[in-house]
């Protein structure tokens, strides 16, 4: 999955957890930025900097 990819997939995903019924975002822009970037770094391949990173 490329970075571009995996950035699209993860704003989805926090935006889909972090809407409620009412369809009104629950946390503040800093939170799901950084949640945002969290996904996507897990989402994309190590870059073989860390070999013991078990990501596929």
């Amino acid at each position: 999955m490329t970075r571009t990819e995996a950035l699209a997939l993860a704003q989805q995903t926090v935006s889909q957890m972090a809407t409620n019924q009412r369809g009104y975002q629950d946390q503040p822009l800093d939170a799901r930025v950084s949640a945002v970037l969290r996904i996507a770094n897990y989402l994309t391949p190590p870059t073989g900097e860390n070999t013991d990173d078990d990501r596929t």
